[in-house]
């Protein structure tokens, strides 16, 4: 099959290549979701971890404390 042909059936309808595209889609949206999904799971590892973290009281001193009022 020649370029002109490929052409020819391009403008006249005869290659659809929507499937292409509707597969193009699902995978975009495939990888919004797990994106998504990896990013709230981060999210909630790392806050399970700040958790758990000892404070240092090396900061914590009268004025610190108090220095709103």
């Amino acid at each position: 099959m020649s370029v002109q042909d490929l052409i020819q059936q391009r403008f006249t309808g005869e290659l659809n290549s929507e499937a292409e595209y509707i597969e193009l889609i699902v995978q975009a949206f495939a990888m919004l979701v797990l994106g998504l999904v990896l990013w709230r799971m981060m999210a909630v590892f790392h806050n399970r971890k700040k958790s758990q973290r000892n404070r240092s009281t090396f900061f914590e001193s009268e004025y610190s404390k108090h220095w709103r009022k």
